[in-house]
């Protein structure tokens, strides 16, 4: 890219990554069109996870089989640190030059690039492959190689457009199933114990209580958006959702817990913080099987915008506290992996709604925080879950009964 009509040739390139597309050949053309463009000598990308990996490499305009350039860890250490681009000095280039690929949520990938002897890389030209990088990153064609790409923002719109029609369908719902639960209690009592007409009406009673549950899972999704940032202690609410779930009466799962000394409270009040451990306590419960364990540990942690960005949410740069929750059940299918929240309310379990991850990942973002969701790493098997929420900062003096009306509420 040393000429102006390579570089305008690249530069009029870029829109080509958001053409829509489902096919899996997709990303390959896109690959090696932009090579052509640009004139690079060979360009690639590389990203992997967990579950899956993908190398792509492109070279004199074509797609080849080749492993990943050896620069590809000391690049991912680098780009993570915060270095925007990296160069590698290659025999018979002007070097190599990788850029990070990070989707919302995922882990960080690369997008690379090399230049033939005599073509130096101008400082425009790294920050050019940035910016490429930056629009792969949302590629339709990216979500063929590796699952959905996701907007953050989108989903939480959507979910926020959700939770106005859920809380009035629940209001609605709640005042029917109270008429229904209240008659069904006035008049079993009328009935004669253990006849077939008191066991219908029992059988009424129950299943109005268990609409009462859904609805309130409806008001919670509702009140997910309000911002709660008063400090909350995770030991305790971790308590009250062990007691309200009953685990240790459940098929013999035991719960071990991991958590730092001195753990700092989070800047989400106990409600909703219960309500976040709660759904993900009641998740790896359900996947374990007879028996299995359930790992929760906490801890702060810093993080630095790579790490920010492996979070699906609202998370920046900074002091966080991050809880993990795993579990010691199949895992997660990939076809299932796919779904999640692409589609806000999809679920496999029998007489579930799809609400908990939905109402999990509102009042995270809403706090400012994020959410991974990965298979736990091997040899183990099951899924790990892991929020970040931010540290409660210190709350402010009191406000004295002398302050004027204006200085408190303007």
């Amino acid at each position: 890219m040393s000429t102006p009509g390579t570089l305008t040739a690249a530069l009029a390139y870029v829109p080509n990554w958001w053409q829509e597309t489902t096919e899996p050949a997709a990303f390959d053309a896109l690959l090696s069109g932009w090579a052509r463009a640009c004139g690079w000598r060979a360009c690639g990308f590389v990203w992997a996870s967990d579950s899956a990996s993908v190398t792509k490499t492109v070279q004199a305009g074509l797609e080849i089989d080749a492993l990943a350039p050896p620069e590809v860890p000391d690049a991912l250490r680098r780009l993570k640190s915060g270095e925007s681009t990296v160069l590698y000095s290659v025999p018979g280039t002007t070097g190599r030059v990788f850029a990070a690929v990070q989707p919302a949520g995922r882990p960080i990938g690369v997008l690379w690039a090399e230049k033939t002897a005599g073509q130096p890389w101008a400082d425009g030209e790294r920050a050019y492959l940035a910016l490429v990088a930056k629009t792969v990153e949302r590629a339709p064609a990216l979500s063929t190689l590796i699952g959905p790409v996701i907007d953050p923002e989108r989903l939480y719109q959507r979910l926020g457009d959700v939770a106005v029609i859920a809380g009035r369908m629940a209001h609605d719902f709640d005042n029917l199933l109270q008429g229904i639960i209240g008659f069904s209690d006035l008049t079993l009592p009328l009935l004669q114990p253990g006849s077939q007409p008191a066991s219908f009406v029992a059988e009424i009673g129950k299943v109005g209580q268990r609409g009462i549950q859904f609805t309130q899972q409806l008001h919670h999704l509702s009140r997910s958006g309000q911002v709660k940032p008063n400090p909350g202690t995770v030991s305790l609410a971790l308590a009250k959702e062990e007691t309200r779930l009953k685990i240790a009466a459940q098929n013999g799962i035991r719960i071990e817990k991991d958590f730092a000394p001195n753990l700092p409270p989070a800047a989400v009040e106990a409600g909703p913080l219960q309500i976040v451990l709660g759904h993900l306590l009641e998740n790896a419960v359900e996947a374990c099987p007879s028996g299995g364990v359930v790992r929760v540990s906490a801890r702060p942690v810093e993080l630095s915008d790579a790490d920010a960005r492996g979070y699906l949410g609202r998370v920046g740069v900074g002091g966080y506290l991050q809880i993990t929750v795993s579990d010691t059940g199949p895992g997660i299918k990939p076809e299932v992996r796919r779904r999640l929240f692409v589609e806000p309310f999809f679920t496999t379990k029998v007489r579930h709604r799809g609400l908990g991850l939905a109402i999990v990942y509102r009042v995270l973002c809403s706090h400012r925080g994020g959410i991974q969701l990965e298979p736990v790493p091997s040899p183990g098997t099951g899924t790990q879950v892991r929020v970040v929420l931010p540290l409660a900062a210190a709350r402010p003096p009191a406000v004295s009964g002398s302050v004027t009306a204006n200085a408190v509420g303007g």
